[in-house]
């Protein structure tokens, strides 16, 4: 048979070692005071009996007698009848176009075939762009356009599909 080791019990009378001191609880007389002056505090104002009111005699009213109300006054201003035959000038500006069209690049690779892959999904949006070489960069462009705002419409076609970083310039 297996032989079976037991810790020996602890001796009464024993000293132990606890983390947690045990403190003597008595009873909570200041809570149960509290307690009983929130209750007492609270029943008061819920149970509370209203007083009837006084009754308030009513005062003596004294006539007054009408006067007379003074004329209305006729207004001293004649902004209205002036302002229906006046006539405004508006100076519009004339809207100047830019010396030099606009282009929109999407992206510079070192590689011819990662600018095509970008060519090809800016061609599933609907949008034309060309592969440019410029020394060992083949950059990807979009344009030229008259305006800005051009450019700018269809920088958001190509962010709402995800194609960041498209950058506007003057075309070169």
């Amino acid at each position: 048979m297996a032989r079976v080791t037991r810790r020996k019990p602890a001796k009464r009378g024993a000293k132990r070692n606890n983390k947690r001191k045990q403190s003597k609880q008595g009873f909570p007389y200041i809570a149960c005071f509290v307690a009983l002056l929130l209750i007492a505090f609270i029943s008061y104002f819920v149970f509370a009996v209203e007083k009837p009111a006084t009754k308030i005699k009513p005062k003596k009213s004294t006539v007054k007698t009408e006067e007379a109300l003074p004329e209305m006054p006729q207004p001293e201003w004649d902004y209205v009848d002036i302002l229906k035959t006046k006539e405004v000038k508006v100076d519009i500006p004339i809207e100047t176009k830019p010396s030099k069209p606009y282009q929109m690049q999407c992206g510079s690779f070192r590689h011819e075939n990662d600018a095509e892959s970008l060519k090809a999904k800016i061609a599933f949006q609907g949008l034309t762009s060309m592969v440019k070489k410029t020394g060992n960069w083949y950059r990807v462009i979009l344009g030229p356009y008259e305006r800005k705002r051009l450019a700018e419409k269809q920088r958001h076609k190509l962010q709402r599909a995800k194609i960041n970083g498209c950058q506007i310039w003057f075309w070169r």
